[in-house]
This record gives structure tokens, C-alpha cells and sequence, in this order.
């Protein structure tokens, strides 16, 4: 196969205990024709040095350095070099199986349809250690624009893409920058398939430190704001979000769509979804959720949100969030009260 039929792209940021053996994987592709660009995104431990002396050893590599400008940005600056049918994605911390690129490629040279093809992965502790074995990604691009109206389906650093869909789909966009991954999804399944491979190709490493666990809160919200821009687009609405670099609060929703209650809506989902990391979530981000818990935004599930932080260990977050629970229901007791009288 040519060297101009694939492109590899990898943003890095402070990934020096995982970019070696990362950078390993991709050159060690039984497809080894391609192109590998990697983003040196402002790392201060070392990184850099590492990539650099990868680089030197091998000419698929091209790296390029930067200050700290974030993720999408990163892999925007790649996209725009890019002068190849299919790029494929990858992230510093985790390794592709050997033949990752080979089969994926087959696949996506066989079904014009496809826009972009995931592969199944297993989960890796930081040392390596495999954590889930067992776990599938769906497959079928029904099944997949299904699961995108509620979650993404498709493990990013295993994806691989047609290039003009990618581009057609309008690429990374800055507001949507702790789900970068879904809100492309999103808007690539409106003019494309999406599918997985049945393959186990991706060893994907799940740590404290990694950016889906660091930013929950705000990935959480941008998550609801890019299914809110989806809907919207699959209505023949404008996209509410299109010129915008930072997603409004939910309140000022409504005025961009020209309907009530949708930032109602927004918020309640929000608050419901991030009961899953009311323990972890930073304290800033816990008494913002206790405030509108208690402010009598319509969350599901508070009482198992509060259990949650019991087991978690922290007690003290499931009595602050027991006493906003409290203060919504007094509140819908006094609303109640006063409609009856009048």
C-alpha cells in the first residue's frame, strides 16, 4: 500500500511515563506506510526528549512542537497537514496492536459508506496491568447512531478516519473541548456510517490522572450541550453553537434556540449525569451541584448520588448533599402549600 493512503495523528501533553512504548505501537504497525504526526502541546516533563529521540530514529515521524494550546487545537494543527485518504487517531498513554492499521484499512478501502471505524480495546491499569478484558464496544452503524444519542460508542484513540468526511463533518471545535471526541462524532454521523471493528485492537490505559477522570464535570456538560446541537441539526434547526468558542450557561440557552425550557431541561440532565462522580468531582464543582440540587433543579437519582459518596468514602459530601436534597424537597412542600392556599 502507498505511503499516501494513511496519516497518523497524536497529541502529547506531559505523557512521559507511557509516550515511548505509545510511539512504539504505531511504528511497530504491520502496515508500516504512513505518515505520524505528534503534537508536542507545551509537555514540561519530559516528553518532548522522548518524542525527539523517536523522531531522529524514525521518518514517519514528524514532530512538531508548540506552547500549551490544548487538545483540539493539537489535532486541528495536524489535520490541516494532512494530505492523506484516512488518518488514524492516537493518544500518547495507550497502544495499538499490530495490526490495528492493517485491518481497519481493509475495512474502510471495502465499505465507502464508512466515515470512520473504532476498533474493541482492553483496558489497562498505569503499570500496564489489564483492568477488563470482557468489555465490547457495539457494532453496525445503526446500533452506532443509536448509542450516539446517549453516549459515545467508539473509543477515540482507536479510531480511524476518512479524511474529506472528517473535514466535511467540520473537524475539532473549541467549545466542545473536554468532548471533542463525541461532538465530531456527532455531527460525523449526520453524512456518514460509523462502525467498530469485532477486533481487540487497542490496549486502552485508564488512570487517576487521565483527562476523561480530571475533567468529568466539564466533559459531562459539554456532553449534553453537543447532544442538544445534534438534535438540533437533525431537525433542520441551526446549530446553536456553531460560532461559538465557550458553551453558554444553560440559561441562556433558550434564547439561541427560540424555545422555553431547554435550559431547564440541559440542567437537569446535567446534574443527573453527574451523580456518577459526585465522590471524585472536584469540591468547586460538588458545591456547584449541591447549590442547584438544592436550588430545585429536577435531578434523577440524588439519594443514589448520595449513596455513592458513602461508599466513595466521603461522608461529608453525602451529608452536604443529603441537606440540599432536603432544602428542595422543603421547598416544593412550601411551593406546594401555597398554590393550594391561593
Amino acid at each position: 500500500m502507498p505511503a499516501s493512503r494513511l496519516s497518523v495523528i497524536m497529541p502529547m501533553h506531559n505523557a512521559a511515563p507511557f509516550v515511548g512504548a505509545a510511539i512504539d505501537s504505531i511504528l511497530s504497525q504491520s502496515m508500516r506506510d504512513f505518515t505520524f504526526y505528534i503534537v508536542d502541546d507545551g509537555s514540561s516533563d519530559g516528553s518532548g526528549a522522548i518524542a525527539a529521540e523517536k523522531a531522529a530514529a524514525d521518518p514517519r515521524i514528524r514532530l512538531i512542537v508548540q506552547e500549551n494550546s490544548g487538545i483540539v487545537a493539537s489535532l486541528n494543527r495536524m489535520l490541516a497537514l494532512v494530505d492523506t485518504p484516512y488518518v488514524a487517531r492516537m493518544d500518547a498513554d495507550d497502544l495499538s496492536l499490530p495490526l490495528r492499521f492493517e485491518k481497519q484499512l481493509g475495512r474502510l478501502e471495502a465499505d465507502p459508506s464508512l466515515g470512520a471505524l473504532g476498533t474493541q480495546f482492553i483496558e489497562i491499569a498505569a503499570n500496564g496491568a489489564v483492568l477488563d478484558a470482557a468489555y465490547r464496544q457495539p457494532m453496525g452503524a445503526a446500533t452506532i447512531r443509536a448509542e450516539l444519542a446517549h453516549r459515545q460508542p467508539i473509543a477515540n484513540p482507536s479510531a480511524m478516519f476518512r479524511t474529506q468526511a472528517l473535514r466535511d463533518a467540520g473537524l475539532y471545535r473549541q467549545a466542545f473541548r473536554h468532548c471533542e471526541d463525541y461532538d465530531l462524532f456527532l455531527r460525523l454521523s449526520e453524512i456518514a456510517d460509523i462502525d467498530n471493528l469485532p477486533d481487540i485492537l487497542l490496549h486502552y490505559r485508564r488512570s487517576p490522572g487521565q483527562m476523561s477522570v480530571v475533567n468529568n464535570a466539564p466533559q459531562t456538560r459539554q456532553a449534553v450541550y453537543a447532544r442538544l446541537a445534534h438534535a438540533e441539526r437533525m431537525a433542520g434547526r441551526p446549530d446553536p453553537f456553531a460560532e461559538l468558542d465557550e458553551l453558554p450557561e444553560a440559561s441562556a440557552v433558550d434564547a439561541l434556540v427560540g424555545r422555553k425550557g431547554v435550559g431547564a431541561a440541559m440542567e437537569a440532565e446535567i446534574l443527573t449525569e453527574l451523580r456518577f462522580g459526585v465522590a471524585t468531582m472536584g469540591e468547586g464543582e460538588f458545591a456547584d451541584y449541591c447549590a442547584k440540587v438544592a436550588e430545585g433543579v429536577a435531578v434523577t437519582g440524588g439519594g443514589r448520588a448520595v449513596l455513592r459518596c458513602l461508599a466513595g468514602g466521603r461522608i461529608d459530601r453525602g451529608v452536604r448533599l443529603t441537606l440540599a436534597l432536603l432544602r428542595r424537597a422543603s421547598g416544593k412542600r412550601r411551593l406546594a402549600n401555597r398554590s393550594a392556599g391561593g
